[in-house]
């Protein structure tokens, strides 16, 4: 219910830039756009997912309840804007949690 850069509800929260600054996208900028509310960011693999976050990254969001979530979806698409996945949150069904050790 909670992002990195948006709550659940569309409204920014800079949480990356600030609390979390020790992830490798601190410094990415994500703009609001109405387009993706209710969508969220994803990848096909946990491979690209490591172009975002780093391993260690993503061992230390674990630490404060962020964790890495599996959905199945058939109403995602391409966002060329930002250059990545999304899925329509509402449409997409909770399939697994990954807990990096």
């Amino acid at each position: 219910m909670q992002g990195l850069w948006y709550d659940f509800k569309g409204t920014h929260t800079g949480l990356i830039h600030n609390e979390f600054n020790f992830c490798l996208n601190k410094d990415l900028k994500m703009d609001f756009d109405p387009e993706l509310k209710g969508y969220l960011s994803a990848t096909d693999s946990l491979e690209t997912l490591y172009n975002w976050f780093t391993k260690e990254d993503i061992i230390n969001l674990q630490k404060h309840n962020y964790f890495i979530h599996v959905f199945e979806s058939d109403d995602y698409k391409f966002y060329d804007r930002f250059q990545h996945l999304v899925i329509n949150q509402s449409k997409s069904k909770l399939i697994d949690k990954i807990v990096l050790q």
